[in-house]
């Protein structure tokens, strides 16, 4: 699929959502009026049998139950087109024109026909992230693509291949981005899940898991940790993950007490929130099973078979994001 396929499909997307909350809204209102008409038919029934007189019909709000059938022929509309959209992402080609370099040496790619900015903006909400997309030291925006970190190779060709070999890389990682999303089983993924899901650390897998960038003195916070022994704990998770998993650990450790998400744990994390949908919510591990270490409760062997994980980096500050997109500093 194209990207201006994509995006036809995405504008639709957002019309059908538009309407299905308007619809929601509707249905609440017709609920709340349901429910006052009940209560007056309820209090006439009791007047009814004080006065000794047949009591009133229970009456019946219509324009309530068709609602709700339109509510969900929208619902069910929406998740065909969000499906849609998914399945074309899975199989994006990308409109590049040949490469620039840019005054600060990142290697640029417009992409032709656009802007395109509801598929692109469907692509990095996969990622959760908001636009510019930033992956890996590419970012991408409405219209261009465009590739930074290639400022130390002095060679003008060696530059252009650079930015071919990290759009290709790009892409691939949209595909396989999409084919979670859709719900495709990964062995390697689904390992890491089990190792996650079954162990001791649920609760601080699923505080770290939503994050790009964990830092500890945060998480002990979100986490309501004082003690030095949870913030052990936390430690523990990271250090200990990262020997047993290795390069399928979610998260690579850039500095004291900070760790960063990889692409690789990003779709870990995606497919996880698919499976446990109520994660917005931490799970609470008994003390008792913090003293036994994942490596007791769930046998994981990793094969590499992946590629070596990156990270999926998305906190470059706004003026670095618009001089390299837009040319200017940011300042006002």
């Amino acid at each position: 699929m194209n990207l201006s396929e994509l995006e036809d499909l995405c504008h639709k997307l957002e019309e059908i959502n538009v309407k299905t909350q308007q619809k929601m809204r509707q249905v609440t209102d017709l609920e709340e009026k349901s429910k006052q008409l009940k209560d007056e038919v309820d209090l006439e029934k009791i007047r009814a049998e004080i006065r000794g007189e047949n009591p009133p019909e229970a009456s019946s709000l219509e324009e309530l139950e068709q609602a709700r059938e339109e509510l969900k022929e929208l619902e069910c509309n929406r998740e065909t087109l969000k499906k849609d959209a998914l399945t074309g992402m899975a199989k994006l080609d990308l409109p590049i024109s040949k490469p620039e370099t840019d005054s600060e040496g990142n290697v640029v790619f417009t992409l032709e026909g656009g802007p395109y900015e509801k598929s692109v903006e469907f692509v990095a909400r996969q990622f959760d992230s908001s636009l510019p997309l930033n992956i890996d030291n590419i970012l991408i925006d409405s219209n261009k693509i465009v590739v930074t970190k290639v400022e130390q190779l002095s060679n003008e060709l060696q530059k252009l291949k650079e930015g071919y070999q990290s759009v290709t890389v790009f892409k691939q990682n949209i595909h396989r981005m999409a084919q979670v999303a859709i719900g495709e089983k990964n062995p390697e993924i689904e390992k890491v899940i089990e190792y996650m899901r079954k162990g001791a650390y649920t609760d601080v897998w699923e505080a770290a898991g939503s994050k790009q960038k964990v830092v500890f003195k945060n998480l002990y916070t979100e986490l309501s940790i004082t003690d030095s022994d949870g913030k052990t704990r936390v430690q523990n998770f990271f250090t200990n993950g990262r020997k047993l998993l290795a390069e399928a650990f979610p998260f690579i450790n850039i500095e004291s007490g900070v760790w960063e998400r990889t692409f690789f744990g990003s779709l870990v994390w995606r497919r996880y929130q698919t499976l446990y949908p109520s994660t917005k919510e931490t799970a609470k591990v008994p003390r008792e099973a913090e003293k036994k270490h994942h490596e007791d409760e769930v046998e994981v062997k990793t094969k590499k078979t992946e590629p070596k994980t990156q990270p999926l980096n998305k906190y470059m500050e706004t003026n670095d994001l618009d001089k390299i997109l837009y040319g200017n500093t940011g300042e006002q």
